[in-house]
């Protein structure tokens, strides 16, 4: 019998257990980008009872003083109430979701906002879009080259594929077209973050060795610790040279 598979790429599951939602009319507001990760954070946790300046600013890795100079800002806007649940009216209902591991990735505001509007626009059959730049840029408010550095570091993350198009007019010209972007399963940029984690970590790691065995080279040599290149251009005389450092 021939068997069945799902790919892995976008497996069966109920998309509440693992999305969450945020109203379509926010883009209405023209928030800045630091504004709308903030609002979508407060509605990734919207059920979470009352939450600090404090927790916020570690969840959305920002400053606690940013966090309240924006709280205040879509208090103002009446976006959210005092306790920061998000209050949004509008007469259209309609809504676009994100992932809720999407705040593990460390995106920067800009990136944030450019991601979001393209699961905004996808198809959500395909998983595709095809927006120009000015059309992203202006949907969110960015400068378009902040929105072409956004979209270069999504795709550097591994949450889109960017794929290049052509067209050909009336008269048979070719003209580059719109990227086609593909948004891919979040999944595969939480990995991708985590393996550039544990290689900085390892970086880390090598380096602090290395000071480490300098430090005990020149602990033990200690007229070779002073004499360093920069000391003095001038040169020495011969039996006042030091030996090289250790650099193994």
């Amino acid at each position: 019998m021939r068997r069945r598979f799902t790919p892995i790429s976008w497996p069966h599951r109920d998309p509440r257990h693992y999305r969450f939602a945020v109203p379509n009319a926010v883009w209405e507001y023209k928030l800045k980008p630091v504004e709308f990760v903030i609002f979508s954070y407060l509605c990734y946790r919207r059920a979470s009872g009352v939450l600090t300046p404090e927790m916020i600013a570690a969840d959305v890795h920002m400053t606690v003083g940013t966090v309240k100079k924006y709280l205040d800002s879509l208090i103002a806007k009446k976006l959210i109430g005092e306790d920061g649940t998000p209050a949004l009216k509008s007469k259209d209902k309609k809504f676009f979701t994100l992932p809720n591991e999407v705040f593990l990735l460390r995106l920067s505001p800009s990136a944030f906002v450019v991601y979001a509007y393209l699961l905004l626009i996808e198809d959500r059959r395909t998983h595709t879009c095809h927006p120009s730049y000015n059309t992203i840029a202006k949907a969110t408010g960015l400068a378009k080259n902040t929105a072409m550095k956004s979209v270069n570091t999504l795709l550097e993350v591994d949450l889109i594929a960017v794929e290049s198009s052509s067209y050909f007019d009336k008269r048979g010209m070719k003209w580059k077209g719109n990227n086609l972007y593909t948004i891919l399963p979040v999944r595969a940029a939480v990995d991708t973050f985590h393996q550039r984690q544990l290689r900085q970590l390892e970086l880390d790691v090598e380096r602090r060795r290395v000071i480490r065995r300098q430090q005990e080279y020149d602990r033990r040599h200690p007229r070779a610790a002073l004499c360093t290149p920069a000391v003095a251009e001038a040169t020495l005389d011969p039996a006042q040279q030091c030996t090289p450092l250790y650099a193994g």
